[in-house]
């Protein structure tokens, strides 16, 4: 994977292997998932739409009633414009993929919330550590550190700070 600046503008630019497209487009699928069809009591829902008020229920209830539609809309149109962005035709061996400034940071939310999903079925907590009492999938484990590379490396160029 290459993420560079685009040229004349503010912005990124990707060029993916066609596997990593298809890894992403995956995965996108994955956090939609997650979003309109996990069960109430997934700890990677909780992740995502955390508790606004963890020690007032009847409020907790009722911000979630006035915000959780959207906030779940919002997440939903970000893995929808990662997948769009990353379908391949037959043949392609790299995608390239221009993204502005707006398009680049709906990247970056998803990003977020996959790494969120990711960390939770690896057993990554809260300070960002492994659980060790916990086997998990080494297959997660790589998608959830490759996710952050990527999402590192775009936060590089949208926002480049000088040493």
């Amino acid at each position: 994977m290459i993420v560079a600046g685009r040229t004349g503008s503010d912005g990124v630019r990707l060029v993916l292997e066609a596997e990593e497209a298809m890894l992403l487009s995956e995965l996108a699928d994955q956090v939609d998932s997650v979003l309109l069809l996990g069960a109430e009591d997934d700890p990677a829902l909780d992740r995502l739409l955390p508790n606004a008020y963890p020690d007032d229920l009847d409020a907790a209830r009722e911000f979630a009633r006035y915000t959780r539609g959207s906030l779940v809309d919002g997440k939903r149109q970000a893995a929808q414009a990662v997948r769009d962005a990353t379908s391949i035709g037959d043949g392609d061996r790299l995608v390239e993929i221009e993204l502005d400034q707006v398009q680049a940071w709906g990247w970056l939310t998803f990003l977020t919330d996959l790494r969120l999903i990711l960390a939770e079925r690896v057993g990554v907590g809260e300070e960002g550590t492994p659980d060790q009492d916990e086997q998990r999938d080494d297959y997660l484990r790589a998608a959830y550190e490759w996710a952050g590379f990527v999402q590192g490396s775009m936060l590089e160029v949208l926002d480049p700070t000088e040493s």
